[in-house]
Formats: structure tokens, sequence, C-alpha cells
């Protein structure tokens, strides 16, 4: 029916554009060949900004090549219009190409920048190479086809042409390709997709459908100039796509009878035609941000009934263990700077069983993640495939290598359906081949998707996200698949169907490698566990043999303090309430129905495993992000409706995880923005915190990024101070810091504590923390599992939050 009805709105329009073209006046055809070789254009532009996500200020440049190209042909070498229009396209197809190699290799605004330096460079040689263009006074005299009618219904019948090989190029597997790198260039990498061919396509389609528009309109009006191609033409394409509807098969030919149309509606208002017009499109922009043929498809979309799977799971499984080999790793080794992340890591991930690697933040396993993936490469080691080597290849040909990963925020093809994301797995960076629809169902049937593949991926809730993207990974095939943190976020349930869904992979072959932070389920389905800490192994065995390593526990418990000076004192009044707390991430929820107090010249730490929400709870109290719902009282006062700005001017500061410190500033001026809150500062008490934090006092008219890390968390928290908290937030103050300056900053933190500071403290070091605390929460899933004394927590109920069960 929806087919139907678009086929004979289409015949309708053709016949109407026929009818004005030959049977009304010629200004009538002439305003119809415009809005043709204006959509023509909009529709190459669609291609880089609709599909590929990329923005050109430069297809006036291309359109203005296009003319000349055709202009010059015919009257200088003396060729008629046929011969010469499919030259000139095949001229600026090859300028280009040539074009994008400098071109592609920015993204963002300095794409656009590149671009409108490209343009300006065309307006410059159409004006100084007179012998050629004419210079400003241009060309004349060159041919059409036929009359202005004829000429205008032609560029309407390529207009048409150009719509049609744009729907079926957004559906084919480079559109679709172009689509993925738009949504998640580094997930599109890894299903196989080469960046280069996929940009460098969409660059020449739509400079080659701008060089079309360009021929056309020479050949309808007879005469160019520098002048017929401003930059503003630019811009003038760029509003086409976006007001018509990026991406949208229709939307550079609805934006293109806007810009054409409407200024001749408007006609009758002289001069304020103008500011009619760009009024009315500020209101299309603001009512319609998808664009306007994005909100009609919202308007007429139908509900499509999901096909189901021809192939049953087995199928599905025989597909993923085709080709079945180990992951080895042999003293892989990467630096950033003089900062060493992975120190010479070897490990072995051997088919049909699951290898996980762990450790505490900062210990490098995304880091070697990536490196294994060819998301990096590494400085030194070797990592291989089954007996092929792949150090060095990059991501796309280490998945086409026998290798596929997921990532740590899931990264579907938000744009994509749920069904194209996986097609585009089987696929496999190829451009040709098939991707059979009832094998990508069933393998969303095998992780265990029940929704309707014909959704889009930026619709789906988190656990969705997750298992298409799974699906889309095994996809391709793999030998070894790499997940990296796939619980995060999940329910209990959700997450007792992901482990059985891996030991599932695992048993029909496939070597698989976790990255988690859910100790219990790392616990209960690894065969094989690796252990990091600061970039180097430190353990390796069996779940038990690891569990009970002290190397392990020492990492990510941090070793015996002293807790003679966590005398117990008597609890002041609450300060700081906080009562069902759920917050969250967009569609990823972290907390639960989060509960805790802190009362006045309290030390309070919380604990918990990497991902149990520790920073997200951090980040709702001090307003960074909005709670889903539940309550924070300071002081009975309430704060979780307020902003950031305004939680800290309440007075509750917080000191976050990777210090943060403005690195263009000097010290001074940055514990002078940390008084921006109150209004009787001193300069006197930048002294103070120098006494307190002595190492800062050389340094403090030295921009703060040249500081070292322990330096620079001493200016964090010294900038914290300055503010006056009424309770102060730490978030991981100890990560990636020497043990001699862990130390350090915590007999500062002791020193707070017996002046009667209020603190909410963070930090993977627990026998730190609860050295100085005089009560502890613990956090496991986003929600409070315990609570007590340091005395109550220390043991084992601080061994199972971090490593699990050893049940």
């Amino acid at each position: 029916m929806r087919t139907a009805v678009i086929f004979v709105a289409a015949v309708l329009a053709c016949a109407a554009a026929t009818a004005v073209c030959l049977l009304a006046p010629g200004y009538y055809a002439y305003l119809f060949g415009m809005l043709a070789t204006t959509a023509l254009a909009g529709i190459g532009l669609n291609v880089l900004l609709g599909l590929a996500g990329e923005v050109s200020l430069g297809q006036g440049g291309f359109v203005a090549l296009g003319a000349y190209g055709l202009g010059i042909l015919t009257t200088k070498v003396g060729l008629n219009f046929w011969e010469a229009l499919p030259l000139a396209v095949l001229l600026v197809a090859a300028i280009s190409a040539v074009l994008s190699i400098p071109a592609l290799r920015v993204t963002g605004p300095y794409l656009a920048m590149v671009t409108i330096a490209f343009g300006f460079i065309v307006e410059s040689v159409s004006i100084e190479w007179r012998d050629l263009t004419g210079g400003s006074s241009g060309l004349v005299g060159i041919p059409a086809p036929f009359g202005t009618g004829g000429t205008a219904l032609l560029a309407c019948g390529l207009c048409l042409v150009a719509l049609v090989l744009f729907y079926y190029l957004a559906r084919s597997p480079i559109g679709l390709a172009m689509q993925a790198f738009a949504s998640a260039p580094a997930a599109a990498r890894g299903v196989g997709i080469s960046p280069v061919p996929v940009r460098t396509a969409a660059f020449v389609l739509a400079a080659a459908a701008a060089g079309l528009a360009g021929g056309l309109q020479a050949a309808l009006t007879g005469f160019i100039a520098p002048s017929s191609f401003p930059f503003s033409q630019s811009i003038l394409f760029l509003l086409v796509v976006v007001v018509g509807g990026a991406g949208r098969t229709l939307g550079p030919l609805i934006g293109s009878a806007v810009v054409v149309f409407l200024p001749e509606v408007l006609s009758g208002l002289a001069e304020y035609r103008l500011l009619v017009f760009g009024a009315g499109l500020l209101i299309v922009l603001w009512a319609a941000p998808g664009g306007i043929a994005g909100a009609l498809a919202r308007l007429v979309a139908l509900k499509k009934s999901p096909a189901e799977s021809k192939l049953d799971l087995d199928v599905a499984l025989s597909h993923i263990t085709g080709a079945l080999g180990s992951l080895t790793a042999e003293g892989v080794r990467v630096a950033f700077g003089g900062v060493v992340a992975v120190a010479g890591v070897d490990m072995i991930a051997s088919p049909g069983r699951i290898t996980s690697v762990i450790g505490p933040n900062g210990a490098g396993k995304t880091t070697l993640l990536n490196l294994m993936s060819g998301f990096q490469r590494p400085d030194a080691g070797a990592v291989r495939v089954g007996k092929q080597d792949i150090t060095g290849f990059a991501a796309h040909d280490v998945t086409r290598s026998g290798l596929a990963r997921t990532f740590q925020t899931a990264q579907p093809f938000a744009n994509l359906s749920v069904l194209d994301n996986v097609r585009l797995g089987l696929l496999r960076g190829t451009w040709r081949g098939d991707a059979p629809a009832d094998l990508a169902r069933a393998l969303l049937a095998l992780v265990g998707f029940t929704g309707p593949d014909t959704r889009l991926a930026a619709t789906l809730p988190h656990v969705d996200r997750r298992l298409v993207e799974i699906a889309r990974a095994l996809a391709t095939a793999p030998a070894v698949l790499l997940l990296d943190e796939p619980a995060a976020g999940l329910s209990e349930s959700d997450t007792a169907k992901l482990g059985g869904l891996l030991q599932r992979l695992a048993r029909a072959g496939l070597a698989v490698v976790l990255v988690e932070h859910d100790m219990s389920l790392v616990m209960s389905i690894s065969d094989e566990i690796v252990v990091l800490d600061a970039g180097r192994r430190i353990a390796a065995g069996s779940p038990a043999t690891v569990r009970n390593d002290p190397a392990v526990k020492a990492a990510y418990l941090g070793t015996t303090m002293s807790a003679g000076s966590a005398v117990t004192r008597a609890a002041g009044a609450p300060l700081l309430e906080v009562e069902g707390l759920s917050a969250g991430y967009g569609a990823l929820a972290v907390l639960d129905n989060v509960s805790l107090t802190v009362g006045r010249g309290e030390v309070i730490a919380l604990f918990g495993p990497n991902g149990a929400g520790k920073s997200t709870l951090m980040k709702a109290l001090s307003g960074l992000i909005r709670p889903v719902s539940g309550s924070i009282k300071l002081a009975d006062r309430e704060l979780a409706s307020l902003s950031a700005p305004l939680v800290a001017r309440s007075g509750l500061i917080l000191v976050p995880e990777g210090r943060q410190v403005f690195p263009q500033l000097t010290v001074a001026e940055n514990l002078r923005l940390g008084a921006t809150r109150r209004n009787d500062f001193s300069e006197s008490e930048i002294e103070g915190m120098l006494e307190r934090f002595p190492r800062l006092r050389p340094r403090l008219h030295t921009a703060a990024g040249l500081l070292s890390g322990g330096e620079q968390q001493m200016l964090a928290v010294a900038r914290g101070l300055l503010a006056r908290p009424e309770v102060l937030l730490l978030d991981e103050p100890s990560l990636g810091l020497a043990p001699a300056v862990v130390a350090e900053l915590f007999e500062q933190f002791t020193r707070l504590r017996d002046e009667g500071m209020t603190l909410l403290i963070v930090d993977q070091m627990a026998d730190y923390a609860l050295a100085i605390a005089d009560r502890g929460y613990v956090l496991g899933g986003g929600r409070l599992v315990a609570q007590g004394s340091p005395a109550e927590l220390r043991g084992a109920l601080l061994d199972d939050a971090y490593l699990g069960s050893a049940s």
C-alpha cells in the first residue's frame, strides 16, 4: 500500500513537472530547472552529510567546476552538449578524488574549512585565468541541448534518476558503511570497514552530483561568471539538505523547493522578503530538527511486523565457528609519553575457553584490548590469531583476520535498523557479497534479542544495545571474541543470561576474552583469569587461585595502613542525606535506589568494584548528571534538581576523578578559581594551601598541565578546599599515583578529618580509606550491598565485593 502511494505520487509529480516545463511560460520552466539543479547538488551533499556525516562547504566550488567544464568544452574546444557534460562530470570527480587525499585526513569543522578554501581557490582561478574562463566577464553563448523548457525537463529527469540512485545507495553495502562510520567510527572499523574508501566514495559522489548540477545550470542559463557561484551558494546547498532532511531520500528535493519557490511566493513583500524567508527557515529548523522529510516520515510511518527467521540456532552457531583459533599476546607493550600503559603482557586465550582480564582502575585492561584488536599499535611485542601474526594491523584488517570485539560503551550504529547492524557484520567491510537477512535474524535470536529487527538501534534500551553489538560482532565469524565490560548497566537477570550466552559461545569453540568489573560474573564463568595492575600482569590462573592471591588483593584493596588514626567518634547531626537515588546515562541505568547519610564532621568511605556506580554517585551528588529519581539534601536543602554550579555554591564540592585541573592556567590561577563561590576570598588563603601541600610552592606560577600527576591531585584538592565546602567529595584521589604520593595525600586527609572537615571519599585503595573513615558503604551493581564501621567492613566482606564470592 505504501509503495503504491509513493509510486502514484511520483507519477503525478513527474506529470506536473513535464507540463510546467513544456507548456508554461519560460520563466516557470526556468524555475523548475533551477529547482532540479539545486536538488542535484543537494543530493550529492546528502551523500556526504546525510550518509557519511561529513560537512562540506565547498559544494558551490564543485558546481562552478562543472559549469566551467561544460562552458569551456563547448565554447573553447567545440564539443557539443552531450559530449561535454559527461566529460565535465568526470573532470570534477577526478579533481575531487585528488582533493580527498588531504581533505579526508581531517573531519568535522576542519573538513569544512578545507572545502571552504577549495571554493575560494576555484573562484580565484575563474577570475584570473582570463584566456580560459573569460575572467570576471565569464563565458557567454553556452549551448543548450533544447530550449529552456526542454533543458529544464532534462534537469528534472536527471534529478529523478539521482533520487532513485540515492535511495538504493543508502541501502547498499557501501551506503550502510557510510552510515555506520557517521554513527560509530570505531565500531565500523570493528566490523571490518576501512574508512578511506568509504569516505572517499562519499566525497567523490557528492562532487560528481554537484558537477552535473553545474553543467546543467550553465546550459540552462547560457552564461556563467564568477559572480554566478558565490560562497553563499555553498551555504544554500547545506541549508537545502538540513531543511529538507539529511539522510532522507526526498530531503534535498523538499529543501530545494523551499529555497527556490518560497522567495518567489514572498516576492510581494519587497524588502521584507528575505526577513520573512529567514524567519520561516528558523521556524522549520526549530519545529523539525530532522528536516521536513523526517517530520513527514514520522507522521506516515507504518509499523512493520517482524519477519521470522528461517534458520535455526544451530545454523547461526555453525556460522560463528567456521574458523577457530587461539589469541596469543607476547610481550605486548605500549607507552603514552612517559607513562607505560601496558608493560610486556603475555596471555593466551584458547578456543573453547573464557579468559577474563581483570584489574583495578587504570590497570591497562582496555588498552590491552585496543592493542590486540588493532585500535592502537604496540611499541613492542606480538599478537597472533591462530598462526597469523596481526601485530600492527589496522582494526578493520584485524577483524577480517578473525578477531571481533565489543566496546566499553555499547556502540550500535544508531541510525541503522537492528537488522542492518548485523548485516554489516556479515559483510565484514566488503562492498559486494551476500548478507542474508535470515542469518542475521538467527544471530539476533542466538544472543537473545527478541524485539523487532526493523527498529532503529538508537531507540533500543541499554540491554538490547548490548545484545545487538554482540550479534554484530558474531556476524563477522570470528575465531576470537573480545568483550569490553558487556555486563555494565545490566540487571542481575540480564547478566545471568549474558553469562549463559558466553558459556555457550565458548562451548561452540570460540576463544572468548572478557574484560569485566562484575566479579560475580567473572568468577562464575571464567576458565582462566589474567590480572593486570599498572599495566603489568601480576597473576593468572583459575578463579579460585586468583581470588586468593595476595598480590591481587593488594592491587584491589591497597596495602595495609595503620588504622590508629581512625579513632571512633560520635557522628554529628546529619548534613548530607541521600534517599532513594537512581541515576544513569541515557538508556544506561547505573544507580538504583541508593540511600546514605553523612553526619557533620564525619569521614565516609564508599567502596565497590569498578562499574559499581561510585563515580556516578559522585556526579549525581555534585549535579553533573541529573538523577532519575530520589532526594539529595544538604543541611535540609534539596539539591537533586539543581545544576552543578548551583550545587557547588550550596557547598557540595567535588574533586573529580582524573584531577581535571585547568592545564593552561597557572597553579595560582587554578587555586583562585576554587574560591569562585565565595565573596570573602583572601590571597593569604593561598599561602595556607601551600603550607598544606608544600610541593606546590615552587610551582605556583607554572602551568598546571606541566605538573606531575601527584602535584595535579594536590592542586585539585587545594582548589576544592578553597571553596570552603560543607562536604568535600573526593573521587579516586589515589588513582595512578605512586605509593609515596598516596601516603602523603592521605596524611592530609587525616589532618582534614581531625580539623572537622566532612568528607565523602571514593578510593580503590580501600585500606587507606578505611584507616581514616568513621563509617563506610559498599556499592555493588548500582545498589548498596553493605554498610558499617571500618572494622565491620574489613576482610571477607570487601574481598567479596571486589573479587566476587568464594562460593
